[in-house]
């Protein structure tokens, strides 16, 4: 492991890239699948405790997608 300030590009060598990239192609993906499940319990259950359920997820997942792209952002800016 190297010590001290890594000051290659990133995804060179002396500076990896890291797996936010493929972070937030999994938070989206979620978050499609809680919408999809979402939208079936509305339209195929009465149930609302699951529509309620997975409406709280979907909007959780929405908040993972944000988060994930600010740090992307944040560590592209920094390349």
């Amino acid at each position: 492991m190297r010590r001290g300030r890594l000051k290659g590009p990133l995804g060179s060598h002396e500076r990896p890239a890291s797996a936010l990239g493929f972070r937030m192609v999994l938070a989206v993906f979620g978050a499609l699948v809680l919408l999809a499940a979402a939208v079936c319990a509305y339209l195929l259950t009465d149930q609302t405790w699951l529509v309620v359920l997975f409406g709280a997820g979907f909007v959780a997942a929405c908040v993972n997608v944000y988060w994930v792209g600010r740090r992307r952002r944040y560590e592209g800016r920094s390349a």
